[in-house]
């Protein structure tokens, strides 16, 4: 397989500085912080029984998960530990849920809000048996962020009982139509373009951690979460323990033009595994990448890693070791997935990784790589990289200051680099010799990273997460992902994570807020670090189509970066017009490559307001020219 470069400059502030375009990839939650999912029932699934208080249980609920009786809807983004009367975060930061949502059911019933805010404009449609109503959640202040609704006299169908219960209840998002069809938030679309990120890892989005079932039960194609269930969360009352529906990753990642990383659940039968390959082969842009992980960390003994039970178990009836387990598996899956993609496509388009604790290089990485030798044949036919957790921390200190806690991470970062001597022998320059000296395609590579001061103890807290909020903590990002992984050698690193709530738990999100970004330093650093000052051509084959990716960060001020690809050599204009048509500036002009090139636009120079930038490729036969447009917004 060929690869070439090919680089077109582009006048930029930044040209000649080093890109790490691609090169680091997002983990993401569910729910993010600041919304996923347009309606927010989706985020969670928390139905309880009016009389006794309790969740439901299966007789109480249909095939979806909707309640069969009157029942009360719980949806709580509090920061924590607010339910208890504490608050961790020393800024007391809440997500602003204030606003009109526009709430829709089918049945009819009572809507009574016990906390939250309040019931606007009730009304039931006969015609089409559904019941629609606005919901004005009140401003922050003290348990903002908690709504409690209660349905009661409940009716699914005009010939059923009062207390048959309702479904397809929606909450859509202020701002959003009543009838609209949108899936993810404006914010969260604007958050994973707002970097050059690589590729999205749906680890917590699919909830990979402690969905299994005691070995040796299976879990099977059929079992799996569903678009329309009631939730997209874990719905225990359903017997479904796993997160988001893989409908939904490939429908986010596909928005976004990023490659998707899966953690394909470790219970999951064959056919399971084989149906989920054929999903992604005929749903997945086919310009993107497909990472493929065995569960996650299942040596991790932490009691919602129940994953790491099951391996244990299997390992113990199949007669090997646990190890030898989490790479018999990784082989399992790509076998399974050149079945179905074709061998071609292993460490191409489909690329399995496999993982293990960073301390674990001698202990567990090295001996699957020997198992997988002896029992399969090289594992570069079969493995794309090997990758480990690449988190640093400060420390938790009792009294230390912001500055001290800092300067423990740097040492923290430096620490990880080398591990010489007769213990471990496990710093991340000993990873990358390792993926070198076994010929892997994609070497040593990150699923999870960033600052780490989780474990949930509150010791210290208020200046662990002012640490995290610092400037500092920016440039320490910087420095653990550059000095301390990619100048050593290191691939595709993962963050862990795009946002998540400042607490004892963890302060792992770029953002607390997907909505208000660059509260914190650590998202601007990952924008910055990940600008292009060039553009960049990297193709390993001819892509299949002409596109254009919207711009990221968007909306920007003054620079922003625009992604397009090309299937054929071209002559080629990229051009920005303001809102009258008139022409502002040209970023590209002349003859390009086939593959995905990058333009700088620096708008310092114009007014805020809404831009539309075009691309015109001529074809290669005379015919046609191809014009592709997106808007974009220039705010100052």
């Amino acid at each position: 397989m060929k690869r070439f470069i090919c680089l077109l400059l582009i006048a930029s502030p930044c040209l000649g500085a080093e890109t790490y375009l691609r090169r680091l990839g997002v983990n993401i939650s569910l729910p993010e912080r600041g919304g996923t999912f347009v309606d927010l029932v989706k985020e969670g699934y928390r139905w309880h029984d009016l009389d006794s208080g309790a969740e439901l249980v299966r007789a109480q609920v249909d095939e979806r998960g909707w309640p069969r009786i009157d029942a009360r809807f719980i949806y709580d983004v509090r920061p924590v530990a607010e339910w208890s009367g504490e608050i961790d975060d020393p800024e007391r930061y809440r997500l602003d849920m204030s606003g009109t949502y526009a709430c829709s059911f089918v049945g009819q019933a009572e809507v009574v809000v016990v906390v939250g805010g309040g019931v606007r404009n009730l009304q039931y449609d006969a015609a089409r048996n559904l019941t629609t109503f606005d919901f004005a959640a009140l401003s922050p202040g003290p348990n903002h962020g908690l709504f409690i609704l209660e349905f009661r006299q409940t009716q699914r169908t005009p010939g059923d009982e009062v207390g048959t219960g309702i479904a397809e209840f929606r909450m859509l998002r202020p701002g959003y139509p009543r009838d609209g069809e949108q899936l993810f938030t404006d914010d969260l679309l604007a958050a994973l373009n707002s970097a050059a990120f690589g590729a999205i890892r749906f680890m917590d989005f699919t909830a990979a951690n402690g969905s299994e079932p005691q070995y040796p039960a299976v879990r099977e194609w059929a079992q799996r979460k569903l678009p329309h269930d009631a939730a997209q969360n874990r719905i225990a009352v359903l017997d479904k323990p796993d997160g988001a529906a893989w409908e939904h990753a490939i429908a986010l990642a596909n928005a976004t033009a990023l490659d998707l990383w899966i953690n394909v659940p470790l219970s999951a039968s064959e056919d399971y595994v084989r149906q989920l390959a054929r999903l992604m082969r005929e749903r997945v842009d086919p310009a993107l990448k497909l990472y493929v992980e065995s569960s996650n960390e299942v040596w991790n003994t932490a009691p919602a890693f129940n994953q790491s039970l099951y391996n244990k178990a299997q390992a113990r009836a199949l007669g090997i070791g646990e190890h030898e387990n989490h790479a018999r598996r990784s082989v399992e899956l790509s076998r399974i997935f050149a079945e179905v993609f074709g061998d071609a496509a292993i460490n191409d388009r489909v690329r399995v990784v496999l993982c293990s604790h960073q301390p674990m290089l001698k202990w567990w990485m090295e001996p699957m790589l020997q198992y997988i030798d002896r029992e399969w044949g090289p594992p570069r036919d079969l493995i794309y990289g090997i990758a480990s957790q690449t988190y640093f921390s400060g420390g938790v200190a009792d009294g230390a200051s912001v500055e001290q806690i800092l300067a423990a991470a740097r040492r923290a970062i430096d620490s990880l680099i080398d591990e010489t001597g007769s213990t471990n022998e496990a710093g991340r320059r000993q990873w990358v010799e390792k993926a070198r000296a076994w010929d892997l395609v994609g070497g040593y590579m990150s699923y999870e990273g960033g600052p780490d001061h989780g474990g949930g103890s509150r010791v210290n807290i208020a200046n662990r997460i002012r640490a995290e909020r610092s400037a500092q903590m920016g440039e320490l990002l910087r420095y653990n992902l550059v000095e301390g992984f990619w100048n050593l050698g290191g691939g595709l690193a993962m963050q862990f994570t795009l946002s998540s709530g400042y607490n004892r738990f963890g302060a792992w999100g770029l953002t607390d807020d997907i909505g208000d970004l660059d509260r914190n330093a650590k998202f601007a650093a990952v924008r910055l670090l990940l600008a292009a000052p060039t553009a960049i051509v990297y193709t390993d084959a001819r892509p299949a189509r002409m596109r254009l990716w919207q711009n990221a960060p968007n909306p920007f001020n003054p620079q922003t970066t625009i992604r397009y690809q090309l299937p054929h050599r071209a002559e080629v204009r990229l051009t920005v017009h303001d809102a009258l048509g008139r022409l502002v500036a040209e970023l590209a002009r002349g003859q390009s490559a086939a593959g995905i090139h990058v333009a700088i636009w620096d708008a310092q120079e114009l007014a805020s307001g809404l831009y539309f930038y075009r691309l015109v490729a001529a074809a290669p036969d005379g015919g046609l020219s191809q014009v592709i447009v997106r808007k974009a917004l220039v705010l100052k």
